[in-house]
């Protein structure tokens, strides 16, 4: 069953469990959606505004890239937890370095999926109706931290990968999401800080 069919209930009851899944990365994806939601709502509450028309394509367009976005990583989360069952579950025996490798993909994709959202969410706070603003910074510090999660879980991972093109390629890509994360996330909430 994926998260997107799940109460929030069951999804903590799961996590809070003797079960291996739903783990970190699950929680990662799950969080990452929920910002990812905050900003949508500003975009839906924006383009309800008649004195907003002048945005309305743009805003129309960065929803939909949202939802894709939120779509995908209840995807992943749903996706982490598949991996995490099948490398460290009861009765799968000891984790390969291919385990490792997926455990380290996965959470790396989570990561720059989050990206993609902090890349959206600028428009969504220079654009977005002022009143609806202060939820989408709400929502960029979730897929922030989702993002800083999956980059931390995917460099775990990655101490028990021996392939050092492989090491070096994550490594590379971690720091680049982590950056450009760092500096969209100071840039939306500069731009909040200038509309309320």
């Amino acid at each position: 069953m994926g998260y997107e069919s799940r109460t929030v209930g069951e999804f903590l009851d799961g996590i809070a469990s003797e079960s291996v899944t739903p783990a970190g990365g699950s929680a990662a994806g799950v969080a990452g959606a929920l910002g990812t939601a905050l900003c949508e709502m500003v975009c839906v509450h924006t383009l309800a505004r008649e004195d907003h028309a002048a945005v309305t394509p743009e805003m129309a367009d960065v929803r939909v890239d949202l939802k894709r976005r939120r779509d995908q990583l209840l995807d992943l989360a749903a996706t982490d937890a598949a991996v995490v069952a099948a490398a460290f579950g009861t009765g799968s025996g000891e984790p390969d370095e291919a385990d490792f490798k997926r455990a380290t993909g996965v959470p790396l994709t989570t990561a720059t999926a989050c990206l993609d959202v902090l890349e959206l969410a600028r428009a969504v706070v220079r654009e977005g109706t002022a009143t609806a603003v202060v939820d989408a910074g709400t929502g960029v510090f979730l897929v922030h931290s989702a993002l800083r999660a999956s980059v931390f879980t995917a460099r775990r991972n990655l101490q028990r990968v021996s392939e050092p093109a492989f090491v070096a390629e994550i490594e590379r890509r971690s720091a680049e999401t982590e950056r450009a994360a760092a500096a969209a996330r100071e840039a939306v909430l500069e731009t909040i800080e200038t509309r309320v």
